[in-house]
C-alpha cells in the first residue's frame, strides 16, 4: 500500500509548473538589450536559484508511505526511514499537527509526512489503513 498526500503534491507540482511557465515568460520578454546585458555568472546564479526551488517543491511531492509485508519506508523529502513491522508501536494523527507520526520501538516519533492533516477525512482515513495494517502484521 502506497500513502501520498494529496494536498501538498498539487501545490508542489502546479507551482512547479507555474514557476517554469513564468520563467520562460519572463526570459523571452525581457528586450534584446537587457537579455544581452545579463552576465554568465548572473544567469548561473538564477539557475541555481530555479534549480533549488524546483528541488524543493520535487522533495515536498514525492513525500509517501509504503508498506508491504516486510515492514513500512517512510519517505519524508529526500529522507527515507524503513523499519519492520515488529519495530513501529503506533501511528498518531494528533489534534493540530501537520502530519502523522509514527513511533517507534527504539523510543523514537518519526514524522509521516504522507499523510497530512489538512488532507482532513483522507488523512484520518490513511491512518486508520495504516494502523489496521500495522494490527494485521503484529
Amino acid at each position: 500500500m502506497t500513502y501520498r498526500p494529496l494536498g501538498a503534491r498539487i501545490v508542489a507540482y502546479v507551482a512547479s509548473a507555474c514557476f517554469v511557465a513564468m520563467s520562460i515568460v519572463v526570459a523571452v520578454a525581457l528586450p534584446a538589450d537587457v537579455r544581452a546585458g545579463v552576465s554568465p555568472f548572473q544567469l548561473a546564479t538564477l539557475l541555481a536559484i530555479g534549480i533549488g526551488a524546483l528541488a524543493v517543491l520535487h522533495g515536498i511531492g514525492r513525500t509517501r508511505i509504503t508498506t508491504d509485508d516486510t515492514g513500512v519506508r517512510i519517505v519524508n523529502g529526500y529522507r527515507h526511514h524503513e523499519f519492520e513491522w515488529a519495530e513501529v508501536i503506533s501511528v498518531e494523527l494528533g489534534r493540530g499537527g501537520p502530519w502523522a507520526v509514527v513511533n517507534t520501538a527504539e523510543g523514537t516519533a518519526v514524522q509521516a509526512m504522507a499523510i497530512q492533516s489538512a488532507d482532513g477525512s483522507r488523512a484520518r482515513a490513511a491512518v486508520r489503513s495504516l494502523r489496521a495494517e500495522l494490527d494485521a502484521h503484529s
